[in-house]
């Protein structure tokens, strides 16, 4: 068995359809498993065990007729192979020209009611409409019910990334044997999805004294974040080195919480065993937030939406991720 996943991007994504990967080697345990997605995601790919090989795409360098020799070479590896079955999990323009190029005996995708973009509809032979008002995760998962008219009712698997003996040998050291250690990531994609910094001070307080903070980061602005909550906790706290993704989630996994945003340290913490808490605003918890451990907050202006407000890169307030209260116990 040879199997296809199209979903070029983004981070967050690619990660949300980790469940649906496990539970195809749960079914078929002796597929290959390859992965079509934009280069700089593929290292995250690389890492994953039952991924065999992640054929890459560098789609905005294409678009301005750069490194055209990279696309030849990766039409060559992506009709190299006949595939069994071919998930398109993006279901947009994007995604619809891979599964075109693609050769596989069985293409599916989004159908019209749940599709991102209608062209898609195009390309797939084979069409899903997950039920409305299911995680994320379960409308990848449902393909599988879909297409082979059972029920998945394994437990999600979880999935160690593979990282080197350096970089093993780094986490062994920062890792401390207070309890419960708390991982926090302060930072996310969008302004309008991270809860101010005051606030997740305020919120931090409401922990035991005992507890030991990792504050990590991914690119500058979350670093200062993270640096004024190290020096609030200074005494019990760790400002950790920028990680790769594989070895952030090895660190995760020796963690008691992770707390997050609708974020990609959110996501990447699910693959794990470690509990989580998040904040969602602009985003429905409900959607993505890989367990029922989070808080939603609430939009002044009566905005309702499924998945993401509409206003998400335009509301100049984000008013609903200042409205939380703290009364949690200790």
């Amino acid at each position: 068995m040879k199997i296809l996943i199209v979903k070029t991007s983004s981070l967050g994504d690619i990660i949300h359809t980790f469940p649906f990967i496990a539970e195809l080697k749960r079914r078929f345990p002796d597929a290959q498993i390859d992965y079509a997605v934009e280069e700089p995601f593929s290292a995250l790919l690389d890492a994953h065990p039952m991924i065999q090989n992640s054929i890459c795409l560098s789609s905005q360098e294409w678009r301005k007729g750069q490194n055209l020799a990279s696309l030849k070479d990766f039409i060559r590896r992506l009709r190299s192979e006949t595939y069994d079955l071919l998930f398109d999990l993006q279901g947009n323009i994007k995604s619809g020209l891979v599964t075109r190029l693609a050769r596989a005996l069985k293409k599916i995708g989004f159908g019209y009611q749940t599709v991102a973009e209608w062209p898609n509809l195009l390309f797939t032979d084979t069409r899903v409409n997950p039920p409305k008002g299911k995680n994320i995760r379960h409308d990848y998962l449902y393909f599988l019910t879909s297409v082979f008219a059972e029920e998945t009712n394994s437990p999600e698997q979880k999935v160690t990334l593979q990282i080197s003996e350096k970089e093993k040998d780094l986490i062994d050291s920062m890792v401390r044997t207070c309890k419960p250690k708390v991982m926090v990531a302060a930072g996310a994609a969008w302004p309008n999805k991270t809860l101010p910094i005051n606030d997740l001070k305020t919120f931090l307080h409401t922990f035991s004294s005992h507890t030991c903070f990792y504050f990590i980061w991914g690119n500058e602005e979350e670093k200062r974040g993270s640096e004024e909550l190290h020096r609030t906790f200074k005494d019990r706290s760790i400002l950790t080195p920028k990680l790769a993704l594989p070895a952030l989630q090895n660190l995760m996994a020796k963690m008691d919480l992770v707390v997050a945003m609708d974020s990609l340290p959110l996501h990447l913490a699910a693959t794990t065993k470690v509990a989580t808490f998040a904040f969602f605003g602009p985003s429905s918890g409900s959607k993505y937030a890989p367990n029922d451990q989070f808080v939603q907050g609430s939009c002044p202006y009566s905005v309702t939406f499924e998945k993401r407000c509409p206003h998400l890169r335009t509301c100049k307030t984000a008013e609903c991720m200042k409205n939380f209260t703290f009364n949690l116990e200790r």
